[in-house]
Formats: structure tokens, sequence, C-alpha cells
């Protein structure tokens, strides 16, 4: 209903089943960052896909997501090392010593809006080499003279 009590029409996503919202400028610029490999990028989506809904980790080892994506569990694991490193993904569940890792709130979230302000609270911001924190409008404004 709109301000004045009339309906307004709404349709369901067209998905093919859950979803998630994504910083595109943040994906952007991890894809264009020269510091990660394709391969680097590739699992960064993957991740983007795989996260549950919140903050729950993805569970499945590096032998596992290796089998998935067609890799190596040793690259997987030296990935998932480099990728938590710059906080792209971060560490949300442990299974004795084997890590399980989620996308960074920052990058997407499957969730409301309210639960991803709470997420990032919990986390520090990812580190993407190139990337700037200017908010959006001030890179295509011009400065003020």
């Amino acid at each position: 209903m709109d301000e004045h009590g009339n309906s307004v029409p709404t349709a369901p996503y067209l998905y093919s089943g859950w979803h998630t919202t994504a910083d595109k400028l943040r994906v952007r610029a991890i894809c264009a960052s020269r510091a990660f490999t394709p391969a680097e990028k590739f699992l960064v989506l993957w991740f983007v896909g795989s996260t549950p809904p919140g903050m729950m980790p993805v569970n499945m080892t590096a032998t596992a997501i290796a089998e998935e994506v067609g890799m190596t569990a040793d690259s997987v694991s030296r990935m998932l090392r480099k990728l938590a490193k710059h906080r792209i993904i971060v560490k949300t569940g442990q299974i004795g010593r084997i890590s399980m890792y989620s996308i960074s709130p920052y990058i997407a979230f499957h969730g409301p809006g309210i639960e991803q302000r709470q997420a990032v609270k919990s986390w520090n911001p990812p580190e993407i080499p190139g990337w700037t924190d200017t908010p959006a409008h001030e890179r295509w404004e011009d400065p003020q003279p």
C-alpha cells in the first residue's frame, strides 16, 4: 500500500532460488584488482553464491570446495588463506582444525538489510587493493573550486 492506501503492484523476483545483495563496486574492484588471480576472483564469486543466510559458514572443507569447482585442495586452501587475509571472506566457523568461511557482509549478504547492518559491525571492512572507501557520489562529482 502507498501512503494513500492504494494497492501497489508487486511481483516476485524470478531468480531460481535464494538470492543475495552484493556491493557492485566492491565486487568490481576485486575483479579489476591485479592482486588477485582469476581463480581467486572465481572463488569470491563462488562464496557470494554459496554463503548461507545471515553469516552462517559455508560448511565445506577446502577439499569439498575444490571438488565442486574443479581445482586442487591445495590451491583452494592457499586461496582461502589469502582471501581471508584480505577479509574478503571471513572465518565464521570451525570444526576441529578446519576453518569454515563466509563472504564478507561488506561484499554480499543474504538476508534483510537490518541484519546486514548488524553483521558489518562484527567485521572489519575487506582490504581490496586499489579500492577506495570514498562514497560513490563523491567519485563522480566535480570537486568544489
